[in-house]
């Protein structure tokens, strides 16, 4: 019998964070500090640090040392992973909400999105910009009301697929493609980039609050299990308490 997969989701709710990132800002390198601080706004910087912050101490606490002892190198995109340590991460975040997804051996990517009004005319302009023919077909085919929602399932499970491979946007997003209905459970379709996948990777919906949604890519096709920690101050991630 196959044993799940488990993957640990932390969900953080910026807005009770934020004024923490003073606190935090001691355990980040100098090139994170100097990062920081080219951000314009303080609201940007502030949501920079605490999620930094918070993403050393969730992989600290799984390595057993210091946040500030954290060493991070990058891939040629800029994804940042761990040279010395079997662990794989990711972090993502938009607007009041960020996602960490952490896994000890498996390879990942995550998105959250925050559902929000279209910049163009409507979900279907905005998607003939960036989605594959099929998907642009399926979000064509739902009901005007359902779009919104249909677009940002999408889009994450698009995004999460990108960050496995620590891609990002660089990778033409027609390339591929994912499931649009929001209500069916999420699902890699079809990849001209790298066919392989379909047999080796798997998409999954995260839970989030309302205005929000979120995926994860995962590259094994073992069930996975999903366990979630909600911070909404740092009271309720005691890890930095003990630092």
């Amino acid at each position: 019998m196959i044993r799940p997969t488990s993957v640990d989701i932390w969900r953080l709710l910026l807005e009770g964070l934020v004024d923490c990132a003073p606190a935090l800002r001691w355990c980040l390198s100098e090139g994170e500090i100097e990062r920081a601080d080219r951000f314009i706004f303080e609201r940007d910087r502030t949501r920079f640090i605490t999620c930094r912050a918070i993403l050393r101490g969730v992989i600290a606490q799984n390595l057993n040392i210091g946040p500030a002892d954290v060493v991070f190198a990058y891939g040629e995109k800029g994804k940042p992973y761990l040279e010395d340590w079997p662990l794989f991460f990711n972090l993502s975040h938009s607007h009041n909400e960020a996602c960490i997804a952490i896994h000890p051996n498996v390879p990942l990517g995550v998105d959250v999105e925050h559902i929000r009004p279209p910049t163009r005319n409507n979900w279907i302009a905005l998607a003939q910009r960036f989605f594959s023919a099929a998907e642009i077909q399926a979000l064509s085919d739902m009901p005007e009301r359902l779009q919104s929602k249909a677009f940002f399932a999408c889009w994450t499970r698009k995004e999460a697929y990108l960050k496995l491979h620590g891609l990002g946007l660089s990778l033409p997003l027609d390339q591929f493609s994912v499931n649009v209905d929001p209500d069916a459970p999420a699902k890699l379709c079809s990849s001209e980039w790298c066919p392989d996948d379909l047999g080796r990777s798997t998409l999954y919906d995260l839970p989030t609050n309302s205005g929000y949604r979120s995926a994860i890519a995962i590259a094994t096709t073992d069930p996975v299990t999903i366990h979630e920690t909600c911070i909404s101050g740092i009271e309720s991630f005691p890890f930095f308490k003990r630092v």
